[in-house]
């Protein structure tokens, strides 16, 4: 009908307005875009595991501007990213799953 082919044209136009940028979802599931490759928030990562000496960090020991972009990054779309992209995913992931110690 009417919307046939919405889909693949709407997926067009978003890969021309945010060329270079990663798609995710945030807390409500909505479509939001990332821009690099996530190294800048794997080397903060890396920096708080090295300042406080716990190699592994939860959720809860991030900042809360760096625990966000750990939630994107876990949910990212990285297939076809390269493989910094699902690096950072992949570090992002196992953040998110840890429990803090008590």
């Amino acid at each position: 009908m009417r919307f046939e082919g919405m889909s693949g044209r709407v997926g067009k136009l978003e890969a021309e307005i945010y060329g270079g940028r990663i798609a995710t979802t945030d807390g409500t599931g909505r479509r939001v875009w990332l821009a690099g490759c996530g190294l800048r928030t794997a080397f903060q990562i890396l920096k708080i595991q090295d300042n406080s000496g716990e190699e592994n960090l939860s959720h809860n020991a991030l900042p809360p501007a760096l625990r966000e972009e750990v939630f994107l990054w876990s949910r990212a779309e990285t297939e076809g990213q390269g493989q910094a992209a699902a690096m950072v995913k992949k570090m992002c992931i196992q953040i998110m799953g840890r429990r803090p110690e008590s």
